[in-house]
C-alpha cells in the first residue's frame, strides 16, 4: 500500500503547536480536519486520566518516514573498477 504524505504531515514529523502551524502558513481548520481524518494526532488531547483537554495541543503526524539508507549506494560508488 502506497501512502502519500501531505505537506502538513511532512511538517508535523516532530510535534508542533498550533501557533507554529499557523506561522508556517497552515490554516487551523485544515489542521483539525487532518486530525479528524487520522493524518495527525493531538498528543495533548487527553490527560493521564483520559479526560479531554482543551487549549494548547501538540500535533504529530501519524505517518513516520523511514530514513533513507545510502550505504549500498556509497559502497557501490566507493569500489574501484
Amino acid at each position: 500500500m502506497v501512502v502519500i504524505m501531505t505537506e502538513l504531515q511532512d511538517f508535523c514529523q516532530e510535534p508542533r503547536t498550533m501557533q507554529e502551524l499557523v506561522d508556517a502558513g497552515f490554516v487551523t481548520h485544515a489542521v483539525y480536519n487532518a486530525v479528524k481524518r487520522g493524518e495527525l494526532t493531538n498528543t495533548k488531547a487527553t490527560d493521564d486520566w483520559g479526560r479531554k483537554l482543551h487549549g494548547k495541543g501538540l500535533f504529530l503526524s501519524t505517518i513516520t518516514t523511514t530514513p533513507y539508507n545510502a550505504a549500498a549506494l556509497v559502497a557501490a560508488w566507493s569500489t574501484q573498477p
